[in-house]
């Protein structure tokens, strides 16, 4: 059986919230241990990410986490002992140059871990189970949804606590985004198409939705920031990692420093 053990980590990628049965609210959690390892972290308590001191990505964190047991046994994937999450850095998360986040420093910690392809990714998780990596897309070809987009009628609400502060109450919100793209691996005429779950977008679909209240202008708007503005004015990468039940990828996240703090 595996012990605990102390490890600090970046927070890189933040799971849209979900409701389990057996610990109620909870977020899993990706990054990058201070030896260069990516690490996958569950379950973290929704009210981590609540209130003035709430966890927020490119945070610096310590904890006490042990390997986890699992279905696909995913070489990352550790279990957390909540009551030791600590936050020891935010660094890499304050905006500090002229009211902006530093990118340079970001990216000297991330981009040395950009993976080859999402081909190399799967060759990696046959030989030792690797199911999270970073990748740069060679060619964005489209940003789609696989459903028809809804207002997500209730408002965010939270609920009181016991003994503690008040903590968000989860909606289901359906993860029907993806993006069509080729990377360094596809040959000729290949291309992947990937679900995409990173928190910004799905909670962008959900607070929009209250705004605009019209299906057409809520796509608009996230096919513009989360597409056309990509492309145009950030370098875009993505995490990716493998789903816990079955081994398809997905992507997890994103990454996009502004054009010109990255590499091509």
């Amino acid at each position: 059986m595996s012990e605990w053990e102390k490890k600090k980590i970046l927070v890189t990628v933040k799971a849209y919230p979900e409701k389990s049965r057996k610990h109620g609210p909870v977020v899993c959690v990706s990054g990058i241990t201070d030896e260069g390892e990516w690490i996958r972290l569950y379950p973290f308590q929704i009210h981590h990410f609540s209130g003035p001191n709430k966890i927020k990505k490119y945070d610096w964190i310590e904890i006490e986490c042990k390997k986890a047991s699992e279905k696909l046994n995913r070489k990352e994937s550790y279990k957390i002992r909540a009551e030791s999450v600590r936050i020891i850095d935010r660094s890499l998360h304050e905006k500090k140059i002229k009211g902006r986040v530093d990118w340079g420093a970001r990216n000297e910690i991330i981009l040395p871990h950009v993976d080859p392809s999402l081909e190399y990714l799967k060759e990696r998780f046959d030989e030792d189970r690797t199911s999270l990596g970073l990748i740069k897309p060679k060619e964005v070809l489209e940003f789609y949804k696989k459903g028809e987009l809804e207002i997500i009628k209730t408002e965010k609400q939270f609920q009181k606590t016991l003994f503690g502060p008040s903590i968000p109450t989860i909606h289901r919100i359906p993860h029907i985004f993806g993006y069509r793209f080729r990377c360094g691996g596809c040959e000729d005429g290949k291309e992947h198409k990937l679900q995409c779950e990173d928190w910004e977008l799905l909670e962008s679909y959900r607070s929009w939705g209250q705004h605009y209240r019209n299906v057409d202008i809520l796509w608009e708007k996230l096919h513009e920031k989360f597409f056309e503005k990509m492309l145009a004015e950030k370098d875009l990468y993505f995490y990716v990692g493998m789903f816990s039940q079955y081994p398809t990828w997905l992507i997890i996240g994103l990454y996009y420093p502004p054009k010109g703090t990255g590499v091509s």
